[in-house]
Formats: C-alpha cells, structure tokens, sequence
C-alpha cells in the first residue's frame, strides 16, 4: 500500500476564516443551551414548552471563504506583485474546491470609450486567468466576462473612484 498523501497547506488566511465560521457555529449552540438551562432554572407554576431552534449546519470552507478583488493601475491589465499574491490566496481555495466554477468580471473606470473598456476588461480577466492557470488552476474551472464601466464599485468622477472600479472580481456561479 501506499502511502497517503500529506494534505495540502491551506493559507492562513483561510484557516481564519474557518476558525472563525467554527466558533461562530459553537457560541450560536452555546448560546441555545444556555437558554434552555435558563429556562429550566425557572420554577413557574406551568411547565412552558421550550422550542430549540437548531444551528445552522456547519458553515463549509466553501460558503464561508470570500475571494479578494484584483485591482488595476489606469489603463492596465498588468498584475502588480501584491495582488498577484491575492491571486494566489484565492488559488489555494479554488484548488481545495474543484467542483466550484468561477467567473472572472472584468471591469473599468469610466474613462475611455465602451468599446475600448470592454476589451479592456477582458484582457484583466485573461490576465486573472492566465496567472491562475500558470499556479496550477484547471481553465475548465473558469468563465470570463468583461462589463466594461458598466458595473462600477463606487461611482465619482475621481481617483478614489476610478481606482476601486478598475478590477476583476471572482464571482461562484
């Protein structure tokens, strides 16, 4: 036989956020024992009918994790070295998860032509991709959409603006 493979190494930040989901799980039972303790505490002349609402089901890695924005400089569909790094936060979950489809949204800023932010938008989404396949990333996982300006983040005509509408998003389908 054999042996197992060691398990993958997930992010840290990953790890959180399911740490987080557990505890969450754990304080929302805590707290529904508590509340039949409190109610059995009680001497009251009629027996009162206690209702237990169960907790939620245990939150999945897959509902829990929320994938980092890819954000752009003016005019670009090159990623820079720190949101190649969120690509790579976001691989380590995509690769944990296979069955998962994930559409990449290309997006703009209000500047230029719709024309020329459609393809715009694409090129980052193909960007996104590209980096995701070069990581290991199967591209049957994959879909691609650009909207252009159509969809902003934030809307203005400033910096502050443009920037937070320059990016491509990771959206399960």
């Amino acid at each position: 036989p054999e042996p197992e493979p060691e398990p993958k190494k997930i992010e840290p930040k990953i790890e959180e956020k399911k740490r987080a989901a557990a505890q969450k799980q754990e304080v929302t039972k805590e707290e529904a024992e508590i509340a039949v303790e409190q109610d059995a505490d009680k001497s009251v002349e009629a027996p009162k009918a206690v209702t237990i609402i169960s907790a939620p089901p245990e939150e999945t890695e897959t509902a829990v994790f929320e994938m980092e924005l890819v954000y752009f400089d003016y005019d670009k569909s090159v990623i820079s070295p720190a949101f190649a790094e969120i690509i790579e936060i976001n691989y380590e979950w995509i690769a944990e998860n296979p069955d998962v489809q994930i559409q990449l949204e290309g997006h703009c800023d209000e500047r230029g032509t719709n024309e020329y932010n459609l393809a715009l938008g694409e090129r980052r989404a193909k960007a996104v991709l590209d980096h995701l396949v070069n990581l290991g990333a199967n591209p049957s996982q994959f879909s691609m959409v650009s909207f252009g300006e159509e969809r902003p983040a934030a809307s203005g005509s400033n910096e502050v603006s443009w920037a937070k509408n320059r990016r491509v998003e990771f959206t399960r389908l």
